[in-house]
């Protein structure tokens, strides 16, 4: 497999994901991401019992949480 070597520097490349970060917590607070992220899992919860076995539960879960917990540290980061 061919690599291919990024010009980018690593600071470039933090400054290039914080604003996309920025970008998108400009379309909702923190808080506000918090709850979406909670509608969202809860109605997949539900359907999840509707249709039975998920063998991926488990990694969603996960993904939620992370979801989760970032959101919980930009919106410390806006208060301190």
């Amino acid at each position: 497999m061919k690599k291919t070597h990024s010009t980018e520097s690593p600071d470039s490349m933090c400054v290039a994901y914080g604003q996309q970060v920025q970008e998108l917590f400009e379309l909702n607070t923190p808080a506000e991401m918090v709850e979406h992220l909670w509608e969202i899992y809860s109605g997949f919860q539900s359907f999840d019992q509707e249709t039975g076995f998920n063998p991926r539960q488990l990694d969603i879960f996960y993904t939620f949480r992370d979801l989760l917990r970032f959101c919980q540290r930009i919106e410390a980061m806006k208060v301190a």
